[in-house]
């Protein structure tokens, strides 16, 4: 990752004329890229408690917590009233900005 060498912002390639070059997504500074590099490679590595279980996983029937329809119908009313609030924030949220 670059940075800007005049105001400190994020440099990213653009190919430009069949070269690489660098440009400050603040300032517009424009620097060439040395030819050994190739380009970016973004790594990041999850620990095991971070990762995030999709839906197939949650829906597997040995691990689905079994619950009455009392429970069921509770849980879903919550989920409704969260989802309600949301979309009334981000309704009330996109008019104030528009």
């Amino acid at each position: 990752m670059r940075f800007c060498p005049k105001c400190g912002g994020l440099m990213v390639p653009v190919k430009r004329g069949g070269k690489i070059i660098y440009k400050c997504t603040k300032c517009g500074y424009e620097m060439e890229a040395k030819g050994s590099e190739k380009g970016y490679r973004v790594v990041e590595k999850v620990g095991e408690e971070e990762r995030v279980v999709t839906t197939s996983k949650v829906s597997e029937p040995a691990k689905r917590k079994l619950r009455t329809k009392e429970e069921h119908e509770q849980e879903l009313e919550e989920y409704y009233e969260v989802a309600l609030e949301l979309l009334q924030e981000e309704f009330e949220g996109g008019e104030e900005g528009g």
